[in-house]
């Protein structure tokens, strides 16, 4: 009988290629415990889903995910309004209960499946109530992080709070924002996005929502731009930020990869072009190993005797350690030589529209863009290119990503790859991490690495490898644009054509469409760093993003101007669709869109992708246009003539084996090589992985040193003969290993020097905030409290000697210079008490009397405050950089660094805000 049941639910129900969930019937029954994913029996409770796992932990969340979806029937009875009425009733300004947790998780799957016909998994519900716990949570690639993320916000939002999703670019944080804006209305929550190129009052509507979608980046400069603002105005982020609910997703990369160097906010110094082009020159007749040697490892480099002397000769200098016009010669000269021998074109760096130098991310295979080398660095390698040498920069406010998440104490975090750095973010972030079990088992099967005796060689054997296997779709994940295109052209000369994604600007906004479909018959693609990608690849091809594209080029032909249609990414090569549409469809897409022209005569691109996002959205909404009814009707008809083809095509490489992903390298970091290998075998489907390396690979020769030369000697093979060897392998890792150990301590480093600076930056952002907020006469009696503390420091540091206190009495009150004050009184104890109600009067007819010239006093004198703070705390963090260099080379000498940088740093500081209070008192008075 349950057999039959099980049929005839198979045969009732469609079936979905959704990754998170399946499509239902609309007159799906009211308790249904049996589910279905691609035809497939689906797991009707947890318990099968908790053998896969033997965390503690997970096993301790069974009660609650079995109470979840015990409630599922009773949300699935209730209409839209029953279900936003039960909303109301569950808000609490107090911690959710138990119970209450589970029915707000029932409730915000139950309107997931409403607004976007997804029904999160088990393995969601276990995520989002371990994000919810203030977890780090590791999910496998394709197991839907990202609408993971609306549970524990909902939930957060019944008790009162805000939730901030943190993203790793624009691209990613625009289209979750899109595609579950419509989630959050049906819960009664507002939604935001922040994009690089908001002004500020774009800005404070967005973070002012429930809920809002930002990068790390643009997240991070927002809190060093306010304070750095001038006015209330200009202050970005909401009041009482740090108590919202933050979810860092790709944690692994925000918080790990990316925290070595810290976010800076500069200004422009003049730079001098000409030494920097003759240090180039000279750099280039510097030859390794007789004036300098080479540490690939720590990347940089040390002259030799030989090396400092012909320098010296040959600038015609005394020493290059002597300061003259622009700083000494020996940064110059080893800038020069780094730029030279360390920093390569289209692996560190690349050079956009031929005239600038923009840094590549090293994980993701990005270009960061307005990032720069600090030190002179960058500009040493625009000289190296032959570009103008761009101004230097000096530091005006910088906070490393460690710092600065910690401020927030309700903090979570989520990404493919965390158990590997548990430590750290225990350590770092206070964050345990969780590791979520696969919905279905892993079916990737992951081959041994081989290794060839030349780079050339592993290149060969794998582009053979691509052949061997085609049309099985293959992702090959390089380590630098240079490999990448090397690759793509042997494949070309071998009659495969590839789609090639690498860290030149051009292709970052088409970077999702590329990868969503590399999981199509036949399809090779080419990629740096393939890890951070952030999007699914499904085998087959994705007939929604295709449908997507194709319907974005043809509307946008027609309702969209032409500088409109450039913020909109390329329109994809035909050979981007599987099949052409037909013709009388097309026909009907483009009367709707005329029909959607009139309705946006002067449509933005921005707008065109909300529409276009609500015409993939299969689920209607009340009182909708009738245009967008027909975009949706017109829209699904493309959708389903390619999937049409896309469900042979399927079909073909499930038969081939799931897509096959390699690698040409391994990675400094083990992690971003379990990310490459993870975007095969999603979701329990087939694949395989297998990583070709070659002994000039930097893994072995920068990191490995001679361990790896005397195997090579050992094995005496030819070029083209693999080695599968376990005792390289085992080396590898150790290697690997080693190298992820060292650049921890670099972040550990960097973190305990900021862990001191950070203190010291939040006092004087205190006092920042503090003068900012203040107005009236609130803003008088403070400004009259620093005058006075300046009559302490003058009188103190004076030590009774009247001239000298009258003399600096006058230079910072002028009204009180000429013979004002009694001289016979300021060396006696009353000196102090004499001199304030002196400095009260001075100031008060500084002040003015109440009304618009005392208010006209307040917002000069506020400016001057903050100007002068600004300044001072400039200087400083000038100074604690340059005390960083030195506690550094004190380490040679035995001293510990961090000790000897906490105690110079608390001296530097101790002075600090005394120099900030007299500066701003004497701007203030003299002005």
């Amino acid at each position: 009988m349950l057999s039959l049941l099980f049929l005839i639910t198979l045969l009732t129900l469609p079936s979905s290629s959704n990754p998170y969930a399946l499509l239902r019937s609309p007159t799906r029954p009211a308790s249904m415990s049996v589910r279905l994913r691609d035809g497939a029996l689906r797991m009707s409770t947890a318990e099968s889903l908790f053998t896969l796992t033997s965390d503690p932990y997970i096993k301790k969340l069974s009660p609650l995910l079995e109470t979840v979806n015990s409630l599922e029937a009773e949300y699935d009875a209730m209409s839209d309004s029953a279900l936003q009425s039960s909303i109301t009733s569950l808000k609490t300004s107090k911690p959710l209960t138990s119970s209450s947790l589970c029915h707000a998780f029932a409730l915000s799957r139950e309107s997931i499946y409403r607004a976007l016909l997804l029904r999160p998994y088990n393995v969601q519900i276990l995520s989002g109530l371990s994000l919810y716990s203030k977890k780090c949570v590791e999910m496998n690639t394709g197991e839907g992080k990202s609408l993971t993320t609306i549970l524990p916000t909902f939930a957060n939002f019944l008790e009162g709070r805000g939730t901030t999703v943190v993203t790793v670019n624009d691209y990613l944080a625009k289209r979750d924002f899109l595609e579950y804006k419509e989630v959050y209305k049906f819960l009664g929550m507002s939604v935001g996005l922040i994009q690089s190129g908001m002004n500020e009052d774009e800005r404070k509507v967005q973070y002012d929502n429930d809920v809002v979608y930002v990068t790390n980046s643009e997240f991070g400069f927002d809190y060093l731009r306010d304070h750095l603002s001038y006015t209330k105005e200009g202050v970005v982020l909401p009041e009482g930020y740090e108590g919202r609910f933050l979810i860092v997703d790709e944690a692994d990369s925000i918080c790990i990869d990316e925290a070595r160097t810290p976010l800076i906010i500069s200004k422009s110094v003049p730079t001098n072009g000409q030494k920097y082009a003759i240090a180039t020159k000279l750099a280039t007749a510097l030859q390794e190993g007789v004036h300098y040697d080479t540490d690939l490892k720590k990347k940089n480099v040390i002259l030799t005797e030989a090396g400092y002397s012909d320098c010296e000769n040959a600038l015609k200098v005394p020493s290059l350690f002597k300061v003259e016009g622009g700083g000494s010669w020996a940064g110059y000269v080893v800038n020069a030589v780094k730029a030279k021998e360390i920093f390569k074109r289209d692996t560190d760096y690349a050079v956009v529209d031929g005239n600038r130098v923009e840094i590549i991310d090293t994980f993701s295979g990005r270009v960061l863009e307005g990032r720069k080398y600090a030190d002179g660095l960058h500009q040493a390698i625009e000289a190296k290119e032959g570009l103008g040498v761009s101004e230097q920069s000096q530091v005006i406010a910088k906070v490393t990503f460690q710092s600065f998440f910690r401020l927030f104490p309700n903090l979570s975090a989520m990404t493919g790859t965390a158990m590997t750095s548990a430590s750290e973010f225990k350590k770092v972030y206070d964050l345990d991490v969780v590791e979520i079990p696969t919905e279905r088992p892993m079916a990737r099967r992951d081959y041994d690495d081989v290794i060839y005796k030349t780079r050339n060689a592993a290149d060969s054997a794998l582009v053979n490898e691509i052949l061997g296997v085609s049309p099985r779709p293959v992702l090959v994940g390089t380590t630098s644009v240079e490999q990448s295109e090397r690759i793509s052209d042997a494949l070309k000369r071998n009659g495969i054509s590839c789609a090639l994604l690498n860290a030149e600007r051009e292709n970052a906004s088409r970077e999702s469409e590329i990868v969503s479909q590399a999981g199509r018959l036949g399809k090779v693609t080419v990629s740096t760093n393939m890890a951070g990608r952030g999007t699914d690849i499904k085998l087959g091809g994705d007939e929604g993003g295709m449908s997507f594209a194709f319907a974005r080029a043809t509307v946008a032909d027609v309702c969209l101007s032409e500088e409109e249609k450039s913020q909109l990414p390329p329109n994809p090569e035909t050979d981007y669709y599987p099949c052409e549409v037909s013709q009388g469809i097309l026909e009907e897409l483009l009367a709707v869109s005329k029909e959607v022209k009139k309705e946006f005569p002067n449509m933005e691109a921005r707008d065109l992708e909300e529409v276009l996002v609500l015409a993939n959205d299969t689920t209607e909404g009340e009182g909708e246009p009738q245009y967008l009814i027909k975009l949706r009707i017109v829209v699904g008809k493309v959708k389903d003539e390619f999937k049409a083809v896309l469900s042979e095509e399927k079909e073909e490489v499930l038969k081939l084996g799931g897509l096959y992903v390699m690698g040409t390298n391994r990675h400094e970091s083990v992690r971003v090589d379990r990310q490459l290998r993870g975007r095969s075998g999603r979701q329990g489907d087939p694949g395989s992985s297998r990583f070709f390396l070659s002994f000039e690979d930097d893994m072995f020769t920068v990191f490995g040193g001679d361990k790896f030369k005397k195997m090579l000697e050992m094995f005496r093979v030819s070029d083209d003969m693999a080695i599968e060897s376990k005792q390289v392998i085992d080396t590898l890792d150790k290697v690997q290993r080693t190298v992820e150990e060292e650049y921890e301590e670099v972040r550990s480093g960097v973190l305990s020097f900021d862990e001191t600076l950070n203190g010291q930056r939040m006092v004087i952002y205190q006092d920042r905030s503090e003068i900012l907020n203040l107005s009236g006469a609130s803003f008088d009696a403070f400004f009259k409290t620093w005058a006075s503390s300046v009559v302490d420091d003058i009188v103190d540091g004076s030590k009774g000697d009247a001239p000298k206190i009258s003399g600096l009495i006058a230079q910072f009150f002028p009204l009180l210079a000429g013979g004002v004050l009694d001289d016979s009184k300021l060396s006696k104890n009353g000196a102090k008490e004499y001199l304030k109600l002196a400095v009260e009067e001075a100031v008060n007819s500084k002040m003015g009397p109440d009304g618009p010239e005392r208010e006209k006093w307040r917002k000069t004198a506020q400016y001057l405050c903050l100007v002068s703070l600004d300044n001072a705390f400039q200087d400083h963090l000038g100074n604690m950089d340059s005390l960083v260099e030195s506690v550094t080379l004190r380490g040679y000498r035995g001293l510990d660094p961090k000790v000897e940088y906490q105690q110079d740093g608390f001296e530097l500081f101790k002075g600090l805000q005394g120099t900030i209070r007299r500066n701003s008192v004497f701007s203030v008075m003299n002005g």
